[in-house]
């Protein structure tokens, strides 16, 4: 696989969020192979978070403002990672909250009273993936998930190419 292309694939017994897949009502899971070049799982975050295009952003304050509109939390910008050296669970990265980190994997969440959303970004030697589960909670969360769904099957393949083509021309 080259780091031009990018593979939608199953969520597999290799992913961090692999045990959340009981009960989920989405998940979604796609890789690209780059060099890692002792990149962190962290370093993959924030840098897959810098790189958010600005139309994405748009994305973000339009559901942030409709959101608030039915009395729910404005998430932010996923660009507002802040730099960690090192951050501890619980601490929030962007619109995520950090489950865990390692070198290899980093896991994230956000948890509300309509659904549960869990991010994860991964390497396995020079093959980076980032996967997602989601848990909905009731009929709001199922509703909610009905656009989010497709455009996240359409949006998160091409920040994951996008920070590849990044990875692949930048210097060694």
């Amino acid at each position: 696989m080259s780091a031009q292309r990018v593979a939608v694939v199953p969520l597999g017994a290799g992913s961090v969020l692999h045990a959340q897949l009981p009960g989920a009502d989405f998940a979604h899971a796609c890789q690209a192979t780059v060099a890692r070049k002792g990149r962190s799982a962290l370093q993959a975050y924030t840098d897959m978070a810098a790189t958010v295009p600005g139309w994405f952003d748009g994305l973000m304050a339009l559901r942030n403002r409709g959101m608030r509109l039915l009395g729910m939390k404005d998430l932010g910008s996923l660009r507002a990672v802040q730099e960690s050296v090192d951050p501890r669970p619980g601490d929030r990265l962007g619109i995520f909250t950090l489950q865990q980190c390692t070198s290899d994997a980093i896991m994230l969440e956000d948890d509300d009273r309509h659904l549960r959303v869990q991010l994860a970004l991964q390497w396995r030697g020079d093959l980076l993936e980032i996967a997602t589960v989601v848990h909905t909670h009731n009929a709001f969360g199922r509703l909610y998930m009905l656009p989010v769904a497709p455009v996240h099957r359409w949006i998160v393949p091409r920040l994951l190419r996008r920070q590849v083509l990044r990875y692949a021309s930048s210097a060694p």
